[in-house]
């Protein structure tokens, strides 16, 4: 019997993932690089630390990790108004879960505060009970601390919780902490692959999310 549902935020939630491939893409551009799809798999879902390292290092940059994070994150907050939205079906997904009364939290690699202000933004911060930001969490997706310790907050053992992720890397982390891992890809995750996975879903509006839930259709 699943119990609470924990919610990954960037392309899960918002089309963020979206917005940041943009950015990046307009970074990388005037360097004569593209933005390849294998590079961008294995950072999705990472601390951005760690996903600006492996940008630096695949395309060999001069610049410092700290150098390419500011001016992507520049390029990012220009671009986002233009893009940002919330991906389909969450709406009514995260209203059926508060109507239930089922406890719900973020569990996110980006700040918690950057969390924060997106879900204010769209009226959804009163919709969970906590934000976990990657600031918080010593060893970032795919390890499995974000999810152990958002369970451990909830008070539940990680196999009564549902957590809801599109990348690989951040499945991976809910698989191996234990949890009803729920894969929920988008366009952005071509070519991801979701090992262990309790269920794949089409989208937020798949009704096998809320029949694992025992959400009445």
């Amino acid at each position: 019997m699943l119990e609470a549902v924990i919610f990954d935020l960037d392309g899960l939630i918002f089309n963020t993932e979206d917005v940041f491939i943009a950015a990046t893409s307009e970074f990388l551009e005037p360097m004569g690089f593209l933005y390849e799809d294998e590079v961008r798999r294995r950072m999705m879902g990472q601390q951005a630390h760690v996903s600006t390292a492996i940008l630096k290092s695949h395309y060999q940059l001069s610049l410092s990790v700290e150098q390419i994070r500011n001016e992507i994150d520049r390029i990012f907050l220009r671009v986002l108004p233009t893009i940002l939205d919330v991906m389909p079906g969450f709406n009514d997904l995260i209203q059926d879960i508060n109507d239930a009364e089922i406890p719900a939290a973020v569990c996110t690699s980006s700040t918690s505060d950057y969390a924060s202000s997106l879900l204010e933004q769209f009226g959804f911060l009163q919709s969970f009970e906590f934000i976990l930001g990657g600031e918080e969490v010593p060893n970032g997706k795919p390890a499995p601390d974000c999810y152990v310790m958002a369970c451990q907050r909830l008070g539940l053992a990680p196999r009564k919780v549902m957590v809801l992720e599109d990348s690989e890397n951040g499945l991976k982390a809910a698989v191996d902490a234990g949890a009803f891992a729920v894969a929920v890809p988008g366009s952005h995750n071509d070519g991801h692959e979701y090992q262990g996975a309790s269920l794949i879903a089409d989208t937020l509006t798949d009704a096998s999310i809320r029949e694992a839930l025992k959400i009445r259709l």
